[in-house]
């Protein structure tokens, strides 16, 4: 019998089925709660992801691992999830879809078929993308989680990784300019946007491909907002920031650096008339105060400002002794990059118990692999120090962090504390908006800008509103849904019959 060599259109029809393939996602996260999913369709209906490309379809997927089936394009569609949550939030069976997503992803490691995907597929997949945000590759990156290192087993993210500097490199299909198929007269409305992170720039770059001019203002030196500031080098090289960043500029969006909007250039940007509208993107640069005693000594630093230097290239030093409170994303990134900074010790408190830390599983395990010592139900009572520097931290033990309601209300056990010495304390325990620069013309409620959830439009007309300065801290894919939103909502805006 001869041996046929299976082309790509067999391959439609000849799907190879694994039936182990689902009991290897059981054993990994909280893989069993696929056995769960009776494809109700809510964790599609609750997917950004799924509004900006069709493929993307997390039931589809989960059927397909289900069914073991490993080589149809759907179902490598995994590897673009970014873990938002917004999936597993939204499914009423409790199903732990994105950490499923993930377990995939551990699994493609070691799957012939999704490097297959990579190499077959992955720049037309690319090619959507890029039709629909502007920073496909960037998105990609951090979806694709490539690990930091280079063994054995990272063989398909190093695929993945060439695949998206290539295409970084301009293999990928340029964006038709903005005047070649849209009314010339949308160049003469002008829209500011004030803020450069996500948010801000996928407005501004949906904005311009519709032929209007955009102005950009960013308070900091360098444009990307927590893309460029926020997620340290070693998980997002900034240097591929930098590079979408520049494809936007080079559309024509004028983007103003080490700019911060007051309320004086504010009033100035609603009042002069040089812009018919504007979209306030200012995410959520203010750090939660710890509010303990000692938390104002020398030592004690925010996690974002501690990423936003190390991003900036002006973090002096790191401690030799770093504590850091918070386990969410930001704490685990924080106490990570301290380690790369030269800390001898990290240790990462958290009220949460291990089960409960908001911090995605797979970053807390490379966290502890690298020797973060991660001690979850923990808070912090006083900070130590001579009156100037930090020494050290005493904390009481959690026994609770929710009530009954679901509602935020710790219990401590007094009883039981800890102290550790320190020389720097790193904050992560939640950011907030910095919305004084309106003045009270605009709209807010408990910190961040009132909109209408549909069009972002805020109470002032001709004002929108999006991304973290409205929903709180959120992931990259939502603030660039919402971006998308209020290009949308300010198009028609502007082409709206004068009352």
């Amino acid at each position: 019998m001869t041996n046929r060599v299976i082309s790509s259109d067999d391959r439609k029809i000849h799907r190879r089925i694994d039936p182990e393939y689902k009991h290897k996602i059981y054993e990994l996260y909280n893989g069993d709660t696929l056995r769960y999913c009776y494809q109700c369709g809510a964790c599609t209906a609750s997917c950004p992801l799924s509004q900006l490309i069709d493929v993307y379809r997390p039931n589809k997927i989960l059927e397909l691992a289900k069914l073991g089936i490993r080589n149809i394009p759907q179902s490598n569609a995994f590897l673009l999830c970014s873990a938002c949550t917004q999936c597993t939030k939204g499914c009423p069976q409790g199903v732990r879809v994105h950490e499923l997503m993930h377990a995939m992803k551990e699994l493609a490691l070691r799957d012939q078929d999704a490097r297959d995907y990579l190499l077959n597929g992955f720049e037309d997949a690319l090619d959507a993308l890029a039709e629909e945000i502007p920073f496909p590759i960037s998105y990609s990156w951090i979806s694709l989680s490539p690990p930091d290192g280079d063994d054995g087993d990272a063989e398909f993210y190093n695929t993945a990784r060439e695949i998206l500097l290539r295409c970084l490199s301009g293999s990928r299909k340029k964006d038709t300019p903005p005047e070649s198929k849209a009314p010339v007269k949308r160049a003469a409305s002008k829209v500011a946007v004030i803020g450069s992170g996500p948010a801000g720039l996928t407005a501004a770059w949906e904005l311009r491909k519709a032929g209007f001019s955009v102005t950009v203002f960013e308070p900091l030196p360098e444009a990307g907002g927590m893309l460029a500031t926020g997620i340290p080098s070693y998980r997002l090289p900034k240097h591929i920031v930098a590079a979408e960043v520049e494809n936007i500029k080079a559309m024509g969006v004028e983007i103003i650096t080490d700019n911060p909007v007051d309320k004086e250039l504010f009033g100035k940007i609603i009042n002069d008339g040089e812009f018919k509208a504007v979209f306030i993107a200012t995410g959520a640069p203010l750090p939660r105060p710890l509010r303990v005693e000692g938390d104002c000594l020398d030592g004690v630093v925010d996690a974002l400002d501690f990423l936003r230097k190390f991003n900036l290239n002006q973090l002096d030093k790191t401690g030799k002794n770093v504590v850091v409170i918070g386990g969410g994303n930001v704490g685990i990134d924080a106490a990570r990059t301290a380690q790369r900074c030269g800390a001898e010790t990290v240790r990462l408190f958290c009220l949460e118990s291990r089960e409960e830390m908001p911090s995605h599983e797979w970053e807390i395990l490379d966290a502890a692999a690298e020797g973060v010592i991660i001690e979850p139900s923990w808070g912090p009572k006083a900070i130590l120090g001579d009156g100037k520097k930090v020494s050290g931290i005493e904390l009481v033990k959690c026994k609770s962090v929710f009530n009954a309601d679901g509602k935020f209300a710790p219990v401590f056990d007094e009883k039981v504390t800890q102290t550790v010495e320190a020389d720097m304390v790193i904050t992560a325990i939640g950011q907030a908006p910095a919305l004084g620069f309106l003045q009270q013309l605009v709209d807010t409620e408990r910190g961040a800008v009132t909109v209408d959830p549909m069009t972002m439009a805020a109470s002032l007309p001709g004002v929108f509103a999006g991304g973290d300065n409205v929903s709180g801290t959120a992931s990259l894919i939502e603030a660039i849904v919402a971006g998308r939103t209020a290009a949308g909502s300010i198009t028609r805006y502007l082409e709206s019959p004068a009352p």
